[in-house]
C-alpha cells in the first residue's frame, strides 16, 4: 500500500491513478496531483520528489514518457529503453529523506510491464 498517489493532471494518468488507488483499497480522493509531472522534464519530477512529506515511504509516481523511462535510468543507473504504457518501475533508496535522492542513489527492485505477460498463441 502506498503511502500516497502522486500524478499528473493528464486526464489518462489521472484516470490510471485512480483504478489503481480503487484496485489498492487506497482512497481516491487522497490522490496528488501535480503540475510538475507534466510536461516538465526532470527538473519537474525531481521537484516532486524533493518536496515528499519525510513521513512516506512508499509512493506511487504516476506520470509521462520519456520522462519517467529517464528518471528511472537517472536515478538507478539503469539502460532501460523504454517504460511501455502501464509499466512498472519501483526505485529503491538507502535514504530516509527525499531530498537527498540523486543521480544513482536509486536501486531497481523490479520492472514489468502487462504485454511481458501476453501468451503467444
Amino acid at each position: 500500500m502506498p503511502d500516497c498517489i502522486v500524478c499528473s493532471p493528464a486526464v489518462r494518468a489521472r484516470m490510471t491513478a485512480i483504478l489503481i488507488a480503487n484496485a489498492l483499497g487506497y482512497d481516491p480522493s487522497r490522490i496528488l496531483v501535480r503540475t510538475e509531472v507534466y510536461e516538465h522534464g526532470q527538473a519537474g519530477l525531481m521537484d516532486v520528489i524533493h518536496g515528499l512529506n519525510q513521513n512516506w515511504q512508499r509512493v506511487f509516481l504516476i506520470g509521462h514518457n520519456p520522462d519517467l523511462t529517464h528518471l528511472i535510468n537517472r536515478l538507478a543507473g539503469e539502460n532501460i529503453t523504454h517504460l511501455p504504457t502501464c509499466g512498472v518501475a519501483s526505485l529503491e533508496f538507502a535514504l530516509d529523506d527525499w531530498s537527498l535522492i540523486m543521480e544513482g542513489s536509486g536501486r531497481l527492485a523490479f520492472f514489468d510491464y502487462p504485454k511481458r505477460h501476453n501468451k503467444i498463441s
